[in-house]
């Protein structure tokens, strides 16, 4: 039996991974991990490993509440999957945890009782920032490896960003829409949070992953074609499975809507125009919704 193809999904943040993620746990061909996100890549320095164990701990105990209260309600097929996940996120924090000079613990991880599935992944978005030395580490996993790498339109992927970064960090006394537009001001204005430009710079991480990845085992896919059947047929064709039709929402996490300042939209364009144009001369052709904003720009 052929070993299954490791698929990492290295974002573009708010860009459809969580799609992804959903549509390939759903598929017969595949068989995903409890945890969409394993952070094993970004974590090698203590800082970083350190918060992420500790974001994973707070995890595992709503996961045990979510099981106690399960099995009170004579849920037993959700008592299993709470079980599941408890399982995996242990282990995952057994691998985070251990020595890191080796990676076989992660694969182990990520491989464990997948049976004979095609394809398994781990859908970090953060590992699209991580640099060349990591991105050909992770390459040599396995000889089936593979990257995908969605892009969303960029104003959109960069709201949407926006949005759920003021999600996180709204007080009660704030204003959701406010404070999204303010931290899109601050982004324009002052060169704040530089972290949800970063994200979403596409010509910086496409050069990066081409320069490390082999164009066989690498795919960019737009995120607004990602659910059309041309689109669809593209990813199941580079992963080597068949291209089902999905059961699932549009979009999956999406945020409550709210509405972008006029007077900040057209600095926003315009800030973000040159990825418009660069990913219009390398990737090409541009969705409808890319053209559109294009044009704004």
């Amino acid at each position: 039996m052929a070993d299954p193809t490791i698929l990492f999904g290295v974002g573009a943040t708010k860009a459809g991974t969580s799609w992804l993620y959903r549509y390939l746990h759903d598929h017969p061909e595949c068989a995903m991990p409890a945890v969409k996100e394993a952070h094993y890549w970004d974590t090698f320095d203590a800082g970083p490993c350190d918060k992420q164990v500790a974001a994973y701990r707070i995890r595992l105990h709503e996961l045990q509440l979510a099981k106690d209260a399960a099995a009170q309600a004579g849920q037993g097929w959700k008592v299993d999957n709470m079980t599941r996940r408890i399982g995996e996120m242990t282990q995952l924090i057994e691998v985070l945890a251990s020595d890191r000079n080796g990676d076989t613990r992660y694969a182990d991880w990520l491989l464990q009782g997948r049976g004979a599935a095609r394809v398994v992944a781990d859908m970090t978005p953060n590992y699209a920032t991580l640099p060349d030395e990591i991105l050909a580490r992770m390459l040599a996993l396995s000889p089936q490896t593979k990257f995908v790498f969605l892009i969303r339109d960029p104003l959109d992927r960069l709201w949407s960003h926006i949005r759920m970064q003021a999600r996180r960090q709204r007080q009660n006394h704030e204003v959701y829409e406010k404070k999204s537009n303010n931290i899109l001001y601050r982004i324009l204005n002052r060169g704040d949070e530089r972290h949800i430009l970063e994200r979403g710079d596409y010509p910086k991480i496409i050069r990066k992953l081409r320069r490390v990845i082999p164009k066989s085992r690498l795919q960019i896919l737009f995120t607004e074609d990602l659910q059309t059947s041309h689109g669809l047929s593209q990813l199941c064709s580079f992963l080597d499975i068949e291209a089902v039709t999905p059961d699932l929402p549009d979009r999956v996490h999406t945020g409550p809507e709210v509405v972008m300042l006029d007077k900040l939209r057209p600095r926003a364009l315009g800030l973000l125009n040159e990825h418009y144009e660069w990913v219009a001369r390398n990737v090409s052709p541009l969705p409808q919704r890319w053209q559109d904003n294009r044009a704004r720009a």
